[in-house]
């Protein structure tokens, strides 16, 4: 999401741009146009948002200081209902005007288990509608309109910790007609001043002391302008002593708020002011922190809220970090958590409407023309994806019924439709059908273990120059073994021989070439012609070998 955060002040346009997206954001682009003299600041809004790449999804602009006003209340009560409903009651004895001429929001900047801390922001309805009408001339049509209190306090909760907020920091912003003195204070804003003064002043004083014009004295001031701690300096001419004077004299005002201000922030918070931040085109002037530091004795520093707060590293001018305070901390009001609760003046009779709906609409059109293609693209392949699966699903469902029927033979139509509509149903009666099938092949098929099969393979492991007889042969299963289940077959075989050596030789052609038979002893014997022999007895569980398979 793009947002654009808009300071509209009265020398130049100043505007900051920030992408936001998934929690994250960064800072895009930033942008000013400068207010001719003999141009309206309505030419410069227009000019701003022609130079825009992009039209933003949000804009964010905030009234000056000098058209709001606020208060921080304590309530007893952490209900949203309750805090909604008191603050109307607790507005009246506070604000300077009538309710219904005011618009306020609120917003809960602190919360304990009792009470809850809540800034209030108000301004006059008339002030809010003139102010809407001249952006209106500019194209300008925020969809947020909040305060400089607000996004100031927004900025600095993300610049200083919670140690560094309790004691009170002063932001001054310094602009080319007025000035805004912002007083920060654990984590709220505690004191908000508009003065009419500005750089614009210092420009008026060059013009008065040396009669110069406006613009001759505006450069002067830009080229030559600084504020020294000492006017009879040695290192400095007697021009520069005198030109620092000058600008002096016209700062005097300026001081005088400034410790105003200090008495303002020790009355209300009963602390001194911790430091003083400086901000705006005349905060570049050099020496004017130094100078203000000396005279106040409270330490003076420029700020850095674009550097200080971007995540991508980028480090910023000076100029640019004071130029373009206000509208950053604009875009920082619309990002991260404080998002949901910033002070927002656009709503009841002010909300946006009618123009910008219709501006959005027109920005949509493309889009959703583009989504209307991709749409009706996607439902026809949809319908066509249907239909081809439709046409695969009626031929598959052709071919099973056909294996179904020539499977099981004879086949009833309701017992087809239940193989057809349950699948697993059809498995298991193909796997009982196939475990019937293998049992009949076992009873009627030739037998696999036959006794002259094994028999055959054994005289065929005997070579014809081995000269044996055999005497014993036994293999198979026992007379008394279940023809349930697999049946445990043993084999015995005896040879009688003519000696011990043929008796050696047998034995290992034997272990040789047949598996799992094991020779027993070898036992002297006397045949009925009355001649010497020896017997041989071999033992062991036949396999698929044994039988020449």
């Amino acid at each position: 999401m793009r947002i654009l955060g808009i300071d509209l002040g009265s020398s130049s346009i100043k505007a900051v741009e920030m992408d936001s997206a998934f929690g994250r954001y960064e800072i895009h682009d930033y942008h000013e146009v400068l207010i001719p003299a003999e141009a309206t600041s309505e030419s410069a809004m227009k000019e701003l948002l022609r130079s825009l790449k992009k039209l933003p999804d949000r804009m964010i602009v905030a009234l000056p200081a000098g058209q709001t006003t606020f208060r921080n209340f304590q309530m007893p009560t952490r209900d949203r209902r309750a805090i909604q409903s008191g603050i109307g009651f607790e507005l009246e004895d506070e604000l300077p005007f009538s309710s219904d001429e005011s618009l306020f929001d609120y917003s809960i900047t602190d919360q304990n288990k009792q009470s809850s801390t809540v800034h209030v922001a108000a301004t006059l309805k008339h002030h809010l509608k003139t102010t809407i009408e001249a952006w209106k001339k500019g194209s300008i049509e925020p969809d947020v309109i909040t305060t400089e209190a607000w996004a100031y306090r927004i900025l600095l909760n993300r610049l200083l910790g919670p140690t560094e907020q309790q004691s009170p920091v002063l932001l001054v912003q310094i602009g080319n007609e007025k000035t805004t003195f912002y007083l920060h204070w654990k984590g709220a804003p505690a004191v908000v001043r508009e003065m009419t003064w500005g750089g614009r002043d210092l420009t008026l004083g060059i013009c008065q002391k040396y009669r110069l014009p406006y613009q001759q004295a505006e450069t002067a001031k830009l080229d030559h302008g600084f504020i020294s701690l000492n006017d009879t300096s040695e290192n400095q001419t007697e021009d520069q002593n005198e030109f620092s004077s000058c600008l002096k004299a016209s700062l005097e005002t300026f001081l005088l708020e400034l410790r105003q201000v200090s008495l303002i922030s020790k009355s209300t918070t009963q602390q001194n002011i911790q430091f003083i931040y400086l901000a705006g085109g005349t905060a570049l002037l050099p020496g004017l922190g130094a100078w203000i530091e000396e005279r106040l004795r409270i330490p003076t520093k420029p700020i850095h809220g674009l550097s200080s707060t971007t995540t991508s590293g980028v480090t910023y001018s000076e100029e640019t970090e004071a130029r373009l305070l206000l509208a950053a901390s604009l875009t920082f009001s619309l990002v991260g958590p404080d998002r949901a609760f910033c002070i927002n003046f656009r709503k009841g009779e002010f909300a946006k409407q009618g123009k910008s709906r219709q501006m959005r609409l027109a920005l949509l059109k493309r889009p959703l023309i583009a989504l209307s293609i991709v749409s009706f693209c996607l439902f026809l392949s949809l319908i066509v994806q249907s239909s081809v699966y439709r046409s695969q699903l009626t031929t598959t469902n052709g071919q099973l019924e056909k294996s179904i029927r020539s499977f099981f033979g004879q086949i009833s139509t309701s017992a087809l439709k239940t193989y057809l509509s349950n699948t697993t149903t059809l498995r298991t009666s193909v796997q009982k059908e196939l475990n019937q099938q293998k049992e009949l092949a076992k009873l009627f098929g030739p037998h696999t273990h036959s006794p002259l099969d094994y028999l055959n393979h054994l005289s065929m492991s005997i070579p014809k120059d081995l000269v044996v007889d055999l005497i014993q042969f036994q293999t198979g299963s026992a007379p008394t073994e279940s023809f349930i289940g697999e049946p445990t077959q043993s084999t015995t075989i005896s040879f009688s021989v003519a000696n011990p050596q043929v008796a050696e030789r047998l034995s290992a052609l034997l272990t040789a070439k047949i598996n799992h038979i094991q020779r027993g002893k070898m036992e002297e014997i006397i045949s009925e012609g009355g001649q010497k022999k020896w017997k041989m007895t071999f033992t062991g569980k036949p396999n698929e070998d044994s039988y020449g398979k």
